[in-house]
């Protein structure tokens, strides 16, 4: 992946893993766990990534479990590893399958970090559908459209995103890109 997608992921899911609801466990917090989620947090690479898997596994604490899948988002970022971080931000939805912005970051993970634009349609019409108002999942969506070969839907996207916030290009020079290229029948890049 390069290095400004690999960037793109990781601004769009830092937040990802800390915004999906955390299931209340029936067993309490043990020893073992924090002590998971402390080598969590110092650890790097893969010893940290290991460390924050079994934090969860042991049962950490409904109010550290946010932070350490969030820690973990970031861990499988930095390492590349988009299957895995695909499966944890499909757990997100499966525990709140009506959170836009889940369903949205699954999406963008799907197209960015795997390059599977039909999977992101999925997930990014399921966002936009969550939240009407909101131009970001429609801008995805229409980024996804254009990856998926589907121009003519891909402009409508875009510009559903744009009729809903007039400044959802500004910044994003490559977005602007796609739109051109989507309304000239064109494939980016």
């Amino acid at each position: 992946m390069r290095p400004l997608a690999a960037g793109l992921v990781l601004v769009l899911v830092a937040t990802a893993a800390a915004a999906a609801p955390q299931p209340t466990a029936g067993r309490g917090e043990t020893p073992a766990a924090r002590e998971q989620a402390r080598l969590c947090e110092r650890l790097g690479a893969e010893e940290g990534l290991a460390a924050c898997r079994a934090a969860l596994d042991l049962g950490i604490g409904p109010e550290r479990r946010g932070p350490v899948r969030e820690i973990l988002a970031r861990r499988l970022v930095a390492l590349e590893r988009w299957d895995e971080l695909v499966d944890l931000l499909r757990e997100n939805v499966r525990l709140d399958p009506r959170n836009a912005a889940a369903w949205e970051r699954l999406g963008l993970v799907q197209l960015f970090g795997l390059g599977q634009p039909a999977e992101a349609i999925g997930a990014l019409e399921e966002a936009a559908r969550l939240a009407p108002a909101d131009a970001s999942p429609r801008l995805g969506l229409g980024l996804a459209l254009q990856a998926g070969n589907r121009p003519k839907e891909a402009v409508a996207a875009i510009e559903e995103a744009l009729r809903l916030d007039p400044t959802a290009l500004d910044g994003r020079p490559a977005a602007r890109a796609v739109l051109d290229a989507a309304r000239r029948g064109e494939t980016w890049p």
